[in-house]
Protein backbone atom coordinates (compact mmCIF):
# COMPACT_ATOMS: atom_id res chain seq x y z
CA UNK A 1 0.00 0.00 0.00
CA UNK A 2 1.18 3.66 -1.06
CA UNK A 3 1.34 6.31 1.42
CA UNK A 4 -1.40 8.56 0.62
CA UNK A 5 -1.11 11.00 3.46
CA UNK A 6 2.43 12.18 5.40
CA UNK A 7 3.02 14.59 8.05
CA UNK A 8 6.94 15.23 8.38
CA UNK A 9 8.67 16.91 11.51
CA UNK A 10 4.95 18.71 11.98
CA UNK A 11 4.86 20.44 15.50
CA UNK A 12 1.72 23.41 17.16
CA UNK A 13 2.35 25.63 19.70
CA UNK A 14 -0.52 27.35 21.30
CA UNK A 15 0.29 29.93 23.89
CA UNK A 16 3.83 28.99 24.46
CA UNK A 17 2.94 25.15 24.81
CA UNK A 18 3.32 22.45 22.78
CA UNK A 19 1.18 20.80 21.76
CA UNK A 20 2.29 18.73 18.98
CA UNK A 21 6.23 17.81 19.13
CA UNK A 22 7.82 16.96 15.62
CA UNK A 23 5.59 14.58 14.60
CA UNK A 24 6.18 12.27 11.35
CA UNK A 25 3.76 9.65 10.26
CA UNK A 26 2.79 8.34 7.57
CA UNK A 27 -0.84 6.84 6.33
CA UNK A 28 -1.21 4.07 3.89
CA UNK A 29 -3.89 3.51 1.39
CA UNK A 30 -6.49 1.54 1.93
CA UNK A 31 -6.02 0.60 5.92
CA UNK A 32 -7.50 1.54 8.93
CA UNK A 33 -4.94 3.70 11.03
CA UNK A 34 -5.44 4.12 14.54
CA UNK A 35 -4.51 7.15 16.65
CA UNK A 36 -4.64 6.42 20.78
CA UNK A 37 -3.58 8.03 24.04
CA UNK A 38 -4.26 10.07 26.89
CA UNK A 39 -7.17 13.08 26.19
CA UNK A 40 -4.59 16.06 25.78
CA UNK A 41 -1.54 13.92 24.02
CA UNK A 42 -1.84 15.78 20.95
CA UNK A 43 -4.82 13.51 18.55
CA UNK A 44 -7.57 16.00 18.25
CA UNK A 45 -4.68 18.83 16.93
CA UNK A 46 -3.20 16.49 14.78
CA UNK A 47 -6.42 15.85 12.91
CA UNK A 48 -7.13 19.23 12.74
CA UNK A 49 -4.24 19.78 10.80
CA UNK A 50 -5.05 17.35 8.26
CA UNK A 51 -8.31 18.51 8.17
CA UNK A 52 -7.77 22.28 7.70
CA UNK A 53 -8.58 23.58 10.89
CA UNK A 54 -5.45 24.60 12.34
CA UNK A 55 -2.03 25.01 10.05
CA UNK A 56 1.16 23.38 11.17
CA UNK A 57 3.93 25.83 12.89
CA UNK A 58 6.74 23.56 11.89
CA UNK A 59 6.57 20.48 9.45
CA UNK A 60 5.45 19.59 6.12
CA UNK A 61 2.07 18.06 4.97
CA UNK A 62 2.02 15.27 1.63
CA UNK A 63 -0.51 14.10 0.01
CA UNK A 64 -0.17 11.44 -2.53
CA UNK A 65 3.64 12.97 -2.33
CA UNK A 66 2.80 16.30 -2.93
CA UNK A 67 3.16 19.08 -0.30
CA UNK A 68 0.20 20.70 0.51
CA UNK A 69 -1.27 23.59 2.91
CA UNK A 70 -4.70 23.69 3.59
CA UNK A 71 -6.02 27.23 4.58
CA UNK A 72 -9.37 26.03 5.62
CA UNK A 73 -11.00 22.73 6.45
CA UNK A 74 -13.37 23.69 2.31
CA UNK A 75 -9.28 23.03 0.87
CA UNK A 76 -9.02 19.71 2.56
CA UNK A 77 -12.37 18.48 1.76
CA UNK A 78 -11.36 19.62 -1.98
CA UNK A 79 -8.47 17.45 -1.92
CA UNK A 80 -10.26 14.33 -1.07
CA UNK A 81 -9.90 14.24 3.12
CA UNK A 82 -13.42 14.12 4.92
CA UNK A 83 -13.47 14.88 8.82
CA UNK A 84 -15.59 13.17 11.16
CA UNK A 85 -15.70 15.19 14.26
CA UNK A 86 -16.51 14.34 17.88
CA UNK A 87 -18.84 16.97 18.23
CA UNK A 88 -21.89 16.88 15.76
CA UNK A 89 -21.50 19.43 12.70
CA UNK A 90 -25.07 19.79 11.45
CA UNK A 91 -27.53 22.37 10.74
CA UNK A 92 -30.77 21.58 13.21
CA UNK A 93 -33.69 22.95 10.76
CA UNK A 94 -32.32 21.65 7.97
CA UNK A 95 -33.50 18.23 6.57
CA UNK A 96 -31.15 14.88 6.75
CA UNK A 97 -30.83 15.35 2.85
CA UNK A 98 -29.50 19.01 2.90
CA UNK A 99 -27.31 18.28 5.81
CA UNK A 100 -25.70 14.98 3.90
CA UNK A 101 -25.13 17.06 0.70
CA UNK A 102 -24.70 20.66 2.43
CA UNK A 103 -21.99 22.47 -0.33
CA UNK A 104 -22.94 20.02 -2.81
CA UNK A 105 -26.34 20.51 -3.54
CA UNK A 106 -27.20 19.05 -7.22
CA UNK A 107 -28.33 21.69 -8.88
CA UNK A 108 -30.08 22.63 -12.07
CA UNK A 109 -27.50 22.77 -15.42
CA UNK A 110 -26.65 26.44 -15.83
CA UNK A 111 -28.36 27.97 -12.50
CA UNK A 112 -27.24 27.97 -9.56
CA UNK A 113 -31.38 26.71 -8.31
CA UNK A 114 -31.51 23.55 -6.33
CA UNK A 115 -32.51 20.23 -8.03
CA UNK A 116 -34.28 18.94 -4.92
CA UNK A 117 -35.60 15.91 -6.51
CA UNK A 118 -32.57 14.84 -7.17
CA UNK A 119 -31.03 15.94 -3.80
CA UNK A 120 -33.53 13.75 -2.27
CA UNK A 121 -33.02 10.91 -4.67
CA UNK A 122 -29.77 10.96 -3.83
CA UNK A 123 -29.60 10.77 -0.19
CA UNK A 124 -32.13 8.07 -0.22
CA UNK A 125 -30.02 5.98 -2.58
CA UNK A 126 -26.83 6.66 0.36
CA UNK A 127 -29.27 5.43 2.61
CA UNK A 128 -30.04 1.82 0.78
CA UNK A 129 -26.12 1.62 -0.20
CA UNK A 130 -25.12 2.25 3.12
CA UNK A 131 -28.23 -0.34 4.97
CA UNK A 132 -29.87 2.76 6.77
CA UNK A 133 -33.15 3.51 7.67
CA UNK A 134 -33.12 7.13 8.59
CA UNK A 135 -35.83 9.32 6.87
CA UNK A 136 -34.28 11.55 4.74
CA UNK A 137 -37.13 14.35 4.55
CA UNK A 138 -36.64 14.79 8.52
CA UNK A 139 -35.41 17.63 10.41
CA UNK A 140 -32.16 16.92 11.96
CA UNK A 141 -33.19 18.12 15.48
CA UNK A 142 -36.41 16.12 15.47
CA UNK A 143 -33.87 12.94 15.03
CA UNK A 144 -32.46 11.12 18.35
CA UNK A 145 -28.41 11.57 18.48
CA UNK A 146 -27.63 8.22 17.56
CA UNK A 147 -29.05 8.70 13.99
CA UNK A 148 -27.91 12.03 13.68
CA UNK A 149 -24.24 10.43 14.26
CA UNK A 150 -25.16 7.94 12.03
CA UNK A 151 -26.38 10.85 9.34
CA UNK A 152 -22.91 12.24 9.71
CA UNK A 153 -21.03 9.30 8.79
CA UNK A 154 -22.97 9.00 5.73
CA UNK A 155 -22.23 12.13 5.20
CA UNK A 156 -18.16 11.81 5.24
CA UNK A 157 -18.76 8.65 3.04
CA UNK A 158 -20.79 10.37 0.51
CA UNK A 159 -17.72 12.65 -0.09
CA UNK A 160 -16.01 10.15 -1.88
CA UNK A 161 -12.92 11.08 0.09
CA UNK A 162 -9.38 9.27 -0.56
CA UNK A 163 -9.12 10.28 3.63
CA UNK A 164 -11.74 9.91 6.03
CA UNK A 165 -11.10 10.74 9.65
CA UNK A 166 -13.34 9.37 12.46
CA UNK A 167 -13.28 10.81 15.75
CA UNK A 168 -14.78 8.77 18.30
CA UNK A 169 -17.44 7.57 15.84
CA UNK A 170 -19.49 5.17 17.91
CA UNK A 171 -19.72 7.59 20.86
CA UNK A 172 -23.96 7.40 21.50
CA UNK A 173 -24.59 4.56 18.57
CA UNK A 174 -26.37 1.68 19.94
CA UNK A 175 -24.84 -1.73 18.75
CA UNK A 176 -27.44 -2.33 15.47
CA UNK A 177 -25.48 1.32 14.50
CA UNK A 178 -22.35 0.26 15.57
CA UNK A 179 -22.07 -2.83 13.52
CA UNK A 180 -23.85 -0.77 10.23
CA UNK A 181 -20.72 1.66 10.68
CA UNK A 182 -18.02 -1.41 10.60
CA UNK A 183 -19.64 -2.47 7.62
CA UNK A 184 -19.50 1.27 5.83
CA UNK A 185 -15.70 0.88 6.53
CA UNK A 186 -14.81 -2.30 5.48
CA UNK A 187 -16.57 -1.25 2.17
CA UNK A 188 -14.52 2.21 2.53
CA UNK A 189 -11.38 0.27 3.23
CA UNK A 190 -12.07 -2.29 0.20
CA UNK A 191 -12.30 0.72 -2.27
CA UNK A 192 -9.00 1.59 -1.60
CA UNK A 193 -9.91 4.67 1.17
CA UNK A 194 -7.64 5.37 3.88
CA UNK A 195 -9.40 6.09 7.72
CA UNK A 196 -7.74 7.15 10.32
CA UNK A 197 -9.58 6.30 13.55
CA UNK A 198 -9.82 7.71 16.80
CA UNK A 199 -11.06 5.73 19.58
CA UNK A 200 -10.90 5.63 23.65
CA UNK A 201 -12.21 2.28 23.63
CA UNK A 202 -9.80 -0.35 22.60
CA UNK A 203 -11.64 -3.48 21.46
CA UNK A 204 -12.28 -1.42 18.60
CA UNK A 205 -8.91 -0.79 18.28
CA UNK A 206 -7.83 -4.49 18.41
CA UNK A 207 -10.60 -5.75 16.17
CA UNK A 208 -9.96 -2.52 13.32
CA UNK A 209 -6.73 -1.58 13.09
CA UNK A 210 -4.44 -2.21 10.49
CA UNK A 211 -1.84 -0.16 12.23
CA UNK A 212 -1.77 2.05 15.72
CA UNK A 213 0.15 4.62 16.75
CA UNK A 214 0.19 5.89 20.01
CA UNK A 215 0.91 9.63 21.25
CA UNK A 216 1.93 10.88 24.28
CA UNK A 217 2.19 14.66 25.69
CA UNK A 218 2.34 15.48 22.07
CA UNK A 219 5.01 13.70 20.51
CA UNK A 220 4.68 10.26 18.67
CA UNK A 221 5.67 7.54 20.99
CA UNK A 222 5.15 3.94 18.60
CA UNK A 223 3.50 2.74 15.45
CA UNK A 224 2.50 -0.59 15.91
CA UNK A 225 0.95 -3.38 13.73
CA UNK A 226 -2.76 -4.11 14.68
CA UNK A 227 -1.89 -7.66 15.47
CA UNK A 228 0.73 -6.75 18.01
CA UNK A 229 -1.60 -4.87 20.22
CA UNK A 230 -3.12 -5.55 23.36
CA UNK A 231 -4.15 -3.74 26.64
CA UNK A 232 -1.24 -4.76 28.36
CA UNK A 233 1.07 -3.36 25.39
CA UNK A 234 -0.75 -0.11 24.18
CA UNK A 235 -1.38 1.52 28.07
CA UNK A 236 1.86 1.57 29.14
CA UNK A 237 2.95 3.42 26.01
CA UNK A 238 -0.52 5.59 25.97
CA UNK A 239 0.07 6.58 29.61
CA UNK A 240 3.76 6.44 30.48
CA UNK A 241 3.24 3.73 33.54
CA UNK A 242 1.58 0.48 34.38
CA UNK A 243 -2.00 0.24 34.73
CA UNK A 244 -2.26 -2.73 36.79
CA UNK A 245 -6.42 -3.05 37.27
CA UNK A 246 -8.71 -1.01 34.94
CA UNK A 247 -11.35 -1.83 38.01
CA UNK A 248 -9.61 -1.42 41.01
CA UNK A 249 -11.55 -3.63 44.12
CA UNK A 250 -13.68 -2.00 46.45
CA UNK A 251 -13.60 -2.42 49.89
CA UNK A 252 -16.87 -0.88 50.86
CA UNK A 253 -19.72 -2.76 52.87
CA UNK A 254 -23.36 -2.21 51.75
CA UNK A 255 -26.04 -1.61 54.16
CA UNK A 256 -29.19 -0.35 54.97
CA UNK A 257 -31.93 0.53 52.09
CA UNK A 258 -31.45 4.14 50.73
CA UNK A 259 -33.11 4.80 47.77
CA UNK A 260 -36.59 2.41 47.42
CA UNK A 261 -38.92 2.50 43.93
CA UNK A 262 -42.29 1.02 44.40
CA UNK A 263 -43.97 0.65 40.56
CA UNK A 264 -42.51 3.54 39.17
CA UNK A 265 -44.19 4.34 35.85
CA UNK A 266 -44.18 7.17 32.62
CA UNK A 267 -45.77 6.65 30.04
CA UNK A 268 -44.50 4.48 27.30
CA UNK A 269 -41.43 5.10 28.35
CA UNK A 270 -41.05 2.46 31.39
CA UNK A 271 -43.76 0.48 33.83
CA UNK A 272 -43.92 -0.72 37.27
CA UNK A 273 -40.17 -0.78 37.84
CA UNK A 274 -39.16 -1.40 41.51
CA UNK A 275 -35.68 -1.66 43.38
CA UNK A 276 -33.73 -0.93 46.20
CA UNK A 277 -30.30 0.37 46.42
CA UNK A 278 -28.24 -0.16 49.91
CA UNK A 279 -25.56 2.15 51.19
CA UNK A 280 -22.03 1.89 49.55
CA UNK A 281 -23.82 -0.03 46.85
CA UNK A 282 -22.99 0.08 43.19
CA UNK A 283 -25.95 -0.93 41.04
CA UNK A 284 -25.83 -0.67 37.48
CA UNK A 285 -28.39 0.02 34.75
CA UNK A 286 -28.08 -1.99 31.54
CA UNK A 287 -30.22 -1.83 28.39
CA UNK A 288 -30.51 -1.66 24.60
CA UNK A 289 -31.95 2.49 22.93
CA UNK A 290 -35.35 3.13 23.85
CA UNK A 291 -34.99 0.27 27.32
CA UNK A 292 -35.88 2.56 29.92
CA UNK A 293 -33.10 2.60 31.76
CA UNK A 294 -31.56 5.76 31.22
CA UNK A 295 -35.02 7.01 31.11
CA UNK A 296 -35.45 5.87 35.12
CA UNK A 297 -32.17 7.57 36.16
CA UNK A 298 -33.52 11.14 34.36
CA UNK A 299 -36.76 10.53 36.13
CA UNK A 300 -35.36 9.94 39.21
CA UNK A 301 -33.83 13.45 39.24
CA UNK A 302 -36.74 15.21 38.01
CA UNK A 303 -36.05 15.98 34.32
CA UNK A 304 -39.12 14.15 33.07
CA UNK A 305 -41.62 15.10 35.14
CA UNK A 306 -43.96 13.50 37.41
CA UNK A 307 -44.21 10.16 37.14
CA UNK A 308 -46.24 7.34 39.12
CA UNK A 309 -45.34 4.62 41.76
CA UNK A 310 -43.42 5.34 45.21
CA UNK A 311 -39.77 7.00 45.72
CA UNK A 312 -37.90 6.96 49.01
CA UNK A 313 -34.81 8.09 50.32
CA UNK A 314 -32.99 8.14 53.44
CA UNK A 315 -36.79 6.70 54.84
CA UNK A 316 -38.76 9.63 53.39
CA UNK A 317 -41.25 9.53 50.45
CA UNK A 318 -41.22 12.24 48.49
CA UNK A 319 -42.65 12.97 45.05
CA UNK A 320 -40.50 13.93 42.00
CA UNK A 321 -41.12 17.28 40.27
CA UNK A 322 -37.97 18.70 39.14
CA UNK A 323 -34.13 18.63 39.79
CA UNK A 324 -34.28 20.95 42.87
CA UNK A 325 -36.37 19.04 44.34
CA UNK A 326 -34.49 15.96 43.87
CA UNK A 327 -31.15 17.40 45.18
CA UNK A 328 -32.95 18.69 48.25
CA UNK A 329 -34.04 15.06 48.99
CA UNK A 330 -30.36 13.89 48.56
CA UNK A 331 -30.55 12.88 44.86
CA UNK A 332 -27.26 14.11 42.90
CA UNK A 333 -26.91 13.34 38.95
CA UNK A 334 -24.06 13.56 36.58
CA UNK A 335 -25.79 13.22 32.98
CA UNK A 336 -24.49 11.19 30.07
CA UNK A 337 -23.61 14.31 27.58
CA UNK A 338 -21.27 16.46 29.60
CA UNK A 339 -21.09 19.17 27.10
CA UNK A 340 -24.94 19.89 26.39
CA UNK A 341 -26.25 18.64 29.87
CA UNK A 342 -24.13 19.26 32.35
CA UNK A 343 -21.29 21.87 31.90
CA UNK A 344 -21.20 25.39 32.05
CA UNK A 345 -18.72 25.43 29.14
CA UNK A 346 -18.16 29.56 29.54
CA UNK A 347 -18.04 29.92 33.44
CA UNK A 348 -15.06 28.83 35.46
CA UNK A 349 -14.14 25.95 37.45
CA UNK A 350 -15.11 27.53 40.49
CA UNK A 351 -18.74 28.33 39.01
CA UNK A 352 -19.16 24.63 37.48
CA UNK A 353 -18.26 22.68 40.38
CA UNK A 354 -20.05 24.56 43.43
CA UNK A 355 -23.42 25.13 41.13
CA UNK A 356 -25.21 22.25 42.82
CA UNK A 357 -24.17 23.25 46.39
CA UNK A 358 -24.42 26.98 46.50
CA UNK A 359 -27.40 27.30 48.97
CA UNK A 360 -26.61 24.39 50.77
CA UNK A 361 -22.52 24.84 51.56
CA UNK A 362 -21.62 28.71 50.28
CA UNK A 363 -24.32 31.08 50.55
CA UNK A 364 -26.01 32.44 53.88
CA UNK A 365 -28.94 34.80 53.30
CA UNK A 366 -27.99 35.25 49.96
CA UNK A 367 -24.66 36.02 50.23
CA UNK A 368 -22.53 34.14 48.88
CA UNK A 369 -18.94 32.63 50.67
CA UNK A 370 -16.34 33.58 47.88
CA UNK A 371 -13.33 32.32 49.86
CA UNK A 372 -15.15 29.35 51.13
CA UNK A 373 -16.13 28.21 47.65
CA UNK A 374 -12.56 28.85 46.09
CA UNK A 375 -11.06 26.65 48.70
CA UNK A 376 -13.30 23.91 47.85
CA UNK A 377 -12.44 24.05 44.51
CA UNK A 378 -9.00 23.66 44.69
CA UNK A 379 -9.62 21.05 47.16
CA UNK A 380 -11.52 19.17 44.68
CA UNK A 381 -9.74 19.61 41.64
CA UNK A 382 -6.36 18.65 43.49
CA UNK A 383 -8.52 15.27 44.32
CA UNK A 384 -9.49 14.46 41.27
CA UNK A 385 -5.89 15.45 39.67
CA UNK A 386 -7.66 17.79 37.15
CA UNK A 387 -5.25 18.97 34.59
CA UNK A 388 -5.55 22.43 34.32
CA UNK A 389 -4.57 26.17 34.53
CA UNK A 390 -5.99 27.40 37.15
CA UNK A 391 -9.58 27.58 38.54
CA UNK A 392 -10.07 30.67 36.34
CA UNK A 393 -9.61 28.33 33.49
CA UNK A 394 -12.99 27.19 31.52
CA UNK A 395 -14.32 23.78 30.55
CA UNK A 396 -14.38 23.98 27.38
CA UNK A 397 -10.48 24.76 27.22
CA UNK A 398 -10.00 21.23 29.06
CA UNK A 399 -9.96 17.78 27.34
CA UNK A 400 -12.73 15.03 27.75
CA UNK A 401 -11.78 13.26 30.79
CA UNK A 402 -10.87 16.63 32.84
CA UNK A 403 -14.41 18.06 31.80
CA UNK A 404 -15.94 14.85 32.99
CA UNK A 405 -13.45 15.42 36.27
CA UNK A 406 -14.74 18.56 36.86
CA UNK A 407 -18.17 17.53 36.76
CA UNK A 408 -18.04 14.56 39.01
CA UNK A 409 -16.17 17.25 41.70
CA UNK A 410 -19.73 18.78 41.52
CA UNK A 411 -21.47 16.26 43.74
CA UNK A 412 -18.20 15.33 45.48
CA UNK A 413 -18.21 18.15 47.48
CA UNK A 414 -22.36 17.83 48.84
CA UNK A 415 -24.03 15.76 51.49
CA UNK A 416 -25.84 13.26 49.09
CA UNK A 417 -27.30 9.83 49.74
CA UNK A 418 -27.88 8.70 45.92
CA UNK A 419 -25.14 9.63 43.21
CA UNK A 420 -26.52 8.44 39.50
CA UNK A 421 -23.93 8.70 37.13
CA UNK A 422 -24.56 8.02 33.35
CA UNK A 423 -21.45 6.87 30.79
CA UNK A 424 -19.30 8.45 33.05
CA UNK A 425 -16.51 7.32 31.35
CA UNK A 426 -17.77 7.99 27.55
CA UNK A 427 -15.39 9.66 25.26
CA UNK A 428 -12.50 9.20 28.05
CA UNK A 429 -8.83 8.07 27.54
CA UNK A 430 -7.88 5.02 29.56
CA UNK A 431 -5.92 6.90 32.48
CA UNK A 432 -8.91 9.19 33.38
CA UNK A 433 -11.11 5.93 33.02
CA UNK A 434 -9.07 4.40 35.92
CA UNK A 435 -9.49 7.89 38.04
CA UNK A 436 -12.54 7.68 37.60
CA UNK A 437 -13.67 4.24 38.76
CA UNK A 438 -11.18 5.16 41.77
CA UNK A 439 -13.26 8.22 42.59
CA UNK A 440 -16.58 6.14 42.57
CA UNK A 441 -15.10 3.49 44.61
CA UNK A 442 -14.43 5.87 46.96
CA UNK A 443 -17.61 7.67 47.04
CA UNK A 444 -19.08 4.09 47.47
CA UNK A 445 -16.78 3.28 50.60
CA UNK A 446 -17.80 6.12 52.19
CA UNK A 447 -21.20 4.76 52.57
CA UNK A 448 -22.88 6.73 49.39
CA UNK A 449 -25.05 4.50 47.21
CA UNK A 450 -24.60 4.75 43.38
CA UNK A 451 -27.00 3.54 40.36
CA UNK A 452 -24.37 3.70 37.11
CA UNK A 453 -25.83 3.76 33.79
CA UNK A 454 -23.46 2.46 31.19
CA UNK A 455 -23.74 1.33 27.70
CA UNK A 456 -20.05 -0.55 28.17
CA UNK A 457 -20.31 -3.75 29.07
CA UNK A 458 -16.92 -4.08 30.73
CA UNK A 459 -17.76 -1.66 32.96
CA UNK A 460 -20.93 -2.65 34.52
CA UNK A 461 -19.18 -6.10 34.91
CA UNK A 462 -15.91 -4.38 36.41
CA UNK A 463 -17.63 -1.70 38.87
CA UNK A 464 -20.84 -3.00 40.08
CA UNK A 465 -22.17 -5.28 42.67
CA UNK A 466 -25.59 -5.56 41.01
CA UNK A 467 -26.92 -5.30 37.21
CA UNK A 468 -30.19 -4.43 36.49
CA UNK A 469 -31.16 -5.37 32.85
CA UNK A 470 -33.91 -2.85 31.23
CA UNK A 471 -35.97 -4.19 27.68
CA UNK A 472 -39.00 -2.32 26.34
CA UNK A 473 -39.74 -0.22 29.61
CA UNK A 474 -40.03 -2.97 31.72
CA UNK A 475 -37.26 -4.14 34.14
CA UNK A 476 -36.40 -7.53 33.13
CA UNK A 477 -33.63 -8.97 35.33
CA UNK A 478 -31.38 -8.40 38.58
CA UNK A 479 -28.24 -10.34 38.35
CA UNK A 480 -26.00 -10.31 41.06
CA UNK A 481 -22.41 -9.96 40.24
CA UNK A 482 -20.89 -13.25 40.50
CA UNK A 483 -23.86 -14.32 38.03
CA UNK A 484 -23.52 -11.34 35.40
CA UNK A 485 -21.67 -11.98 32.19
CA UNK A 486 -22.20 -9.84 28.79
CA UNK A 487 -24.07 -12.64 27.23
CA UNK A 488 -26.88 -12.81 29.98
CA UNK A 489 -27.20 -9.31 30.14
CA UNK A 490 -27.80 -9.17 25.89
CA UNK A 491 -30.12 -12.00 26.79
CA UNK A 492 -32.12 -9.89 29.03
CA UNK A 493 -31.29 -6.79 27.34
CA UNK A 494 -33.52 -8.34 24.14
CA UNK A 495 -36.44 -10.18 25.55
CA UNK A 496 -38.85 -7.17 24.75
CA UNK A 497 -36.58 -5.36 22.81
CA UNK A 498 -38.22 -4.53 19.00
CA UNK A 499 -36.35 -3.75 16.35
Amino acid sequence: MDNVFELRGVSKIFSGNTVLDDVSLSFKRGELHALVGENGAGKSTLIKIISGVYRADKGTLFLNGNPVKFAAPSNAQMAGISTLFQEIQEIPEMTVAENIFLRREPLYPHTFVMDRKKLKRGAKELMERLGLKINTAAKMRELPVSTRKMVEIARAVSQKASVVIMDEPTANLNAEEMQALFRMIDDLKSNGVTIIYISHRMNEVFSLADRVSVLRDGKLIATLDGEECSEERLIPLMIGRELNALYPARQSVIGDAVLEVRDLSLGKHFQNISFTLRKGEVLGFAGLEASGANAVTKTLFGLCGKPGGDVICGGKRFDIVNPAGSIRNGIAFLPEDRKTQGLFLNQNLISNITAGSLDSMFSSRAILNGRFERSQSEETVERLTVKTRGLHARPEELSGGNQQKVLLGRWIIGSYKVLILEEPTRGVDVGAKSEIYRQINSLAEQGLAIILFSTEMPELLGMCDRVLVFSGGALTAALPREQATQELILQYALERHVS
